[in-house]
């Protein structure tokens, strides 16, 4: 069976366009998408554990990356 990725992703690139991934290591998940895309904000939200379907982190254009404050 296919293991389960940690973290899904859905961020912003442009004026009313989004994109979802699924990831297991942020950090290189990230230099990935600034080099696709122009990205706007990100929410990342748990796909496993306790916390599934929960948002843990938020990534913005100028601040990076930063724990939600749940």
């Amino acid at each position: 069976m296919k293991q389960k990725k940690k973290f899904c992703i859905i961020a912003k690139i442009n004026n009313g366009s989004f994109v979802k991934y699924r990831s297991n290591n942020l950090d290189n998940f990230f230099i990935f998408l600034n080099k696709k895309y122009n990205v706007y904000y990100a929410n990342v939200f748990s796909n496993t554990g306790a916390d599934e379907r929960k948002l843990i982190y938020t990534y913005g254009k100028h601040k990076g990356l930063q724990p939600a404050f749940n």
